[in-house]
């Protein structure tokens, strides 16, 4: 979990660096017959840096050894060297035997020789194959990260439009909303990591994010005459957070409950959540698309309202295979108190919103 906390706290950094860039590269000149502007010159500054850091990567990055070597060089006359022999190959053994090894040990489901056993550990091949690797959990898991991009997505690839149109929001605005966005992750996520990952089981914590984001998304609707600019900087900041958060929490989940099959070769299961958090991309690009004929003032609830459904569906999703997302199968829901804490602040600050109103 504190893993996946970081790895999620740096592409926030990354996604509050970039706006606050652009927005103090605000030039206008040439360079030859090149045309260095604010619309140019982001695209050669990243092209700079990704040059850079192809190079960085080429020369220092090692591709780890996925296999587990032996050790032979232990003594193995004494009863203390053969303890830490045990013990440090006991740590290599996953936790859990999956249903595939256990009935390869017992033998009652499988077959002894030695080409079964090669099936049934080889990595996918293509999408087809990689997919019939999936537990009901583990595309419930698939469908959150699909949700979670697809929400970040419309909320930042539309904050432009949205900000212009009712706040009168420049470029320079707008770049300091969405950076100040970014950097109110790191702490976020250094508590979740550090504290709350130590006092809540990650299901706990997966469940209690959606349900904060759903409230992020509810209460970003204009559906009064007047829309706010503290209504659209506060929804859109438990929408940004708890999706970070989400997105940490379901990435640690995803290593816990995937097969052991897609940890390796092309189709694993990290092209399989990139896959599934660029089609959120490019279809909440689309709906923005598709939402703009319909007018400036309409773009924001068009654009929200699938946000909002398919967020249900991803609690209702969770909530059914709730018990299959843990390392440890429990007979019986547990009593989990943040995910009580979460409803009440929902329903109380939906009644306090629509009191307001």
């Amino acid at each position: 979990m504190q893993a996946s906390a970081g790895f999620v706290s740096a592409s926030a950094l990354g996604m509050a660096c970039g706006p606050a860039l652009a927005g103090l590269l605000q030039a206008n000149f040439k360079l030859y017959s090149v045309s260095i502007n604010q619309v140019t010159l982001p695209g050669w500054v990243m092209s700079l840096a990704w040059l850079i850091y192809l190079i960085w990567l080429w020369f220092s990055f090692k591709e780890p050894d996925h296999g587990i070597t032996e050790k032979t060089d232990l003594p193995e006359n004494t009863a203390e060297h053969a303890g830490v022999e045990g013990l440090e190959s006991g740590i290599a053994q996953p936790l859990l035997l999956s249903s595939e090894d256990n009935e390869n040990e017992e033998g009652e489901e499988c077959d002894d020789s030695e080409e079964g056993s090669e099936d049934s550990r080889k990595s996918a091949t293509s999408f087809g194959s990689a997919y019939k690797l999936l537990t009901p959990s583990v595309k419930v898991l698939l469908l959150i990260y699909f949700m979670l991009k697809f929400g970040m997505e419309i909320l930042l690839s539309e904050s432009s439009v949205v900000t212009s149109y009712y706040f009168n929001w420049r470029t320079g605005s707008v770049a300091i909303f969405l950076a100040t966005l970014g950097l109110t992750v790191l702490p976020v996520n250094a508590i979740v990591g550090t504290y709350l990952s130590n006092m809540f089981e990650d299901r706990q914590i997966l469940i209690a994010s959606e349900i904060m984001m759903l409230v992020g998304i509810a209460l970003s609707f204009h559906v009064t005459k007047t829309y706010t600019v503290a209504q659209y900087v506060c929804s859109a900041l438990i929408t940004f957070v708890s999706a970070e958060v989400l997105e940490g929490v379901n990435l640690s989940l995803l290593s816990q409950v995937m097969s052991s099959r897609l940890a390796r070769g092309t189709y694993n299961g990290g092209l399989l959540s990139t896959e599934a958090g660029t089609l959120a991309r490019v279809v909440a690009d689309a709906a923005i698309t598709l939402a703009g004929y319909l007018g400036e003032g309409k773009l924001l609830n068009a654009t929200l309202l699938p946000s909002f459904l398919i967020a249900v569906l991803s609690i209702a999703a969770t909530m059914l295979t709730f018990n299959s997302l843990s390392l440890l199968t429990q007979k019986y829901l547990p009593n989990f108190p943040m995910f009580s804490f979460s409803l009440f602040c929902y329903f109380s600050s939906l009644h306090l919103y629509i009191k307001n109103e």
